[in-house]
């Protein structure tokens, strides 16, 4: 992982690489040049590549839901869309309650609508083919044994698998062609097989989860062959000229797991089967952070394992590389990293990545955070959602067609100039209103600076920028360091308010919480103060307090003091455990079941929650780090003086930055 300082200097190199000196712009060559995948002509190099979304109607149809979030992106100038994982067996194939399936002719009637939707917007399009195998869940699949390579426990969810005979083997293969077929008669331009991330083409493939000593099992050409022969039946059903893309794992991050001179090798005969294009990624879910990066992955990690790949073949490679900006992913198409760069969640937070970078707008582009908070919802079956993108997954709602312009130049001040009070104001704005920001602090961002601050969070300062640029471009009003009192707020005379001003820091009514060794995150996150060799005390083991130690432990002993019998309980977990793993790796010792009773010279008093038992534990400093609360009274002013008030964000109830930027644009959609 990159330094800040090391970070800093790659951003540098890729700025004086590719903006052209004479008019500051960016050059673009190799991104926006067509690409060929087999006879198939794409638009660009931008490939948004499969992930799951929990969009699909129940039965597994293509739902106007996922047809509307695909269509934002292929308007947004995507060149080639490849879907979410389709399940090409009914029985033993369903990995989500809300999942495309392609094993019925009933299917292809939606699938079509989905294809010639994107298709109108010259964005190509392949439908991912897979069954989950041993990742699979028996409820989605009528309560049965999940099937894999060999009948092993699988270390991920602690199932054993049913091994699948030649027979079964064979039927797999069959529905695997089949679901081709109908991907071909729905009008898509290709299929992809999905060999990676632990899903049973990739439980054939690696001898971690193939332990078989049949035809399928042993040497890779054998642990290889349901591919080619899935390969061979796509051909003969579909014709050679249909492209075949197979993604697979660069590495697969597990000690006796595919490594990336495996992968090569598989390369090299997928590619003498015949197939189109390779797709390179990495990992599964007994490391999922290698395939869903948060944020402590920076931007091209990974790119050895398609480099390696690419030098290999002389098809083409997609690769995906947590690209977040256009830069990165000219930079890894000029290295020959990759013939088609994978742009995917950076997508999803902004579905005009493509066509901003065309465009020269790099400063309107949302890009991705790496918060997690898109794979959460999926995996907690409420449909995708995007922190810093409340439209995600709800573009059939909310698009610019069904937007109500009835603002009438109407005032409407909002208070905060966090990321709530930020999207309200841009809300507003496109329907017409007149929004005013007020913020009391002498910047905007509110507690997302404060998030900013910690390590591998600059994307999160890179989206203040982005937001501040787009209130500029709709020429919103800001007024910082002015506290909005009710009697400014009357004399504008305003048709309503939006409260977007978060909460004030939680205090516990404790002894010695007044001392001068006791300080808050603002005061450490905002460089007010600085320690070096200090034995730190952070009360509060939640999303804040565990970054504030990871802020202070490279210089420092630190320990993170939690009542609950865990902590990070709201991060989701992938985030969570390699946040708690980096800080572990730094010494920083973790104390759940444990409350603040006092702060004493050189010391803490804590209380055992479960015995009520008051220990003492060595602090030269006490970090509080226990959250916010909004401020009632200020509330029931507003309400007293005001007919319309709206609270969003943390004004109205604690949460994440997607429940802050979520509530703000629904209610000022409507208000």
């Amino acid at each position: 992982m990159r330094t800040k300082v090391e970070k800093a200097a790659f951003a540098q190199r890729h700025f004086e690489r590719f903006h052209d000196d004479k008019d500051g712009t960016m050059n673009y060559e190799n991104l926006f040049t067509p690409g060929y995948i087999g006879g198939l002509r794409i638009k660009n190099r931008v490939v948004m590549t499969a992930m799951g979304n929990g969009l699909a109607a129940e039965n597994g149809e293509a739902s106007d839901e996922i047809i509307a979030c695909y269509k934002a992106r292929a308007a947004g100038g995507c060149g080639l869309l490849i879907t979410e994982f389709c399940a090409v067996d009914g029985e033993n194939g369903i990995a989500e309650t809300h999942q495309l399936q392609i094993h019925a002719p009933r299917f292809i009637k939606r699938l079509a609508l989905l294809t010639d939707t994107l298709h109108r917007y010259d964005c190509k399009v392949f439908f991912q083919l897979f069954p989950p195998g041993r990742e699979g869940k028996p409820q989605f699949n009528g309560g049965r044994q999940v099937i894999s390579a060999s009948g092993i426990v699988n270390p991920a969810t602690g199932r054993v698998s049913h091994e699948m005979t030649r027979e079964e083997i064979h039927g797999m293969v069959d529905k695997f062609v089949t679901g081709a077929v109908y991907a071909q008669q729905a009008n898509a331009d290709g299929v992809e097989l999905h060999c990676a991330h632990g899903y049973l083409l990739h439980q054939f493939l690696s001898p971690h989860s193939n332990v078989r000593t049949d035809e399928y099992g042993g040497c890779l050409e054998n642990r290889m062959r349901i591919v080619r022969e899935i390969i061979e039946g796509i051909h003969c059903a579909c014709g050679r000229d249909f492209p075949i893309s197979v993604r697979i794992n660069g590495c697969d991050y597990i000690p006796d797991g595919l490594q990336k001179a495996d992968a090569v090798e598989i390369a090299k005969l997928l590619e003498g089967y015949g197939v189109s294009c390779i797709n390179v990624s990495s990992g599964g879910y007994e490391n999922p952070a290698a395939f869903i990066e948060p944020c402590y992955f920076s931007e091209g990690w990974k790119k050895e394992n398609a480099l390696a790949v690419k030098a290999a073949v002389q098809i083409p490679v997609i690769a995906v590389n947590v690209i977040k900006h256009p830069a990165t992913a000219e930079a890894l198409l000029r290295e020959g990293v990759c013939d088609f760069a994978g742009v995917s969640r950076a997508q999803l937070a902004d579905p005009d990545w493509v066509n901003k970078a065309r465009g020269g707008q790099e400063a309107l582009l949302r890009k991705c955070i790496g918060c997690m908070s898109c794979n959460k919802e999926v995996v907690n079956h409420r449909g995708i959602r995007c922190a810093i993108n409340p439209r995600l997954g709800r573009e059939r709602d909310y698009n610019f067609t069904a937007l109500r312009r009835d603002g009438a130049g109407r005032c409407v001040p909002v208070i905060g100039g966090g990321p709530a009070g930020m999207q309200a104001a841009i809300v507003l704005a496109e329907r017409g209103f007149r929004p005013i920001l007020f913020e009391r602090r002498a910047y905007l961002g509110g507690s997302a600076v404060l998030a900013s601050k910690a390590p591998c969070k600059g994307m999160v300062a890179e989206l203040i920028e982005t937001m501040k640029a787009e209130m500029k471009e709709y020429h919103i009003e800001v007024r910082l360091n002015t506290p909005a009192t009710v009697e400014t707020l009357r004399a504008l005379d305003p048709y309503g308010v939006v409260v977007a001003c978060g909460g004030d820091q939680i205090v516990p009514n404790i002894p010695g919480v007044d001392r001068s060794n006791v300080y808050y995150i603002e005061d450490v996150l905002m460089g007010r103060v600085s320690f070096e060799g200090k034995n730190i005390a952070v009360i509060g083991g939640g999303h804040v307090g565990l970054e504030v130690a990871h802020f202070l432990c490279d210089s420092n002993k630190v320990t993170v003091v939690e009542m609950q019998k865990e902590v990070g309980v709201t991060i989701y977990r992938t985030a969570r455990y390699k946040l708690l793993s980096l800080l572990a790796e730094s010494g920083v010792e973790v104390l759940t079941e444990h409350a603040i009773a006092g702060v004493t010279d050189g010391a803490v008093e804590l209380k055992k929650t479960d015995t009520g038992e008051v220990v003492t534990r060595p602090a030269d400093i006490v970090i509080m780090a226990l959250g916010n609360r909004p401020d009632k009274s200020y509330e029931q002013q507003l309400k007293d003086a005001f007919d319309k008030v709206v609270f969003v964000g943390d004004a109205n109830k604690g949460g994440t930055m997607a429940d802050a930027t979520l509530s703000a644009y629904e209610n000022c959609w409507f208000f």
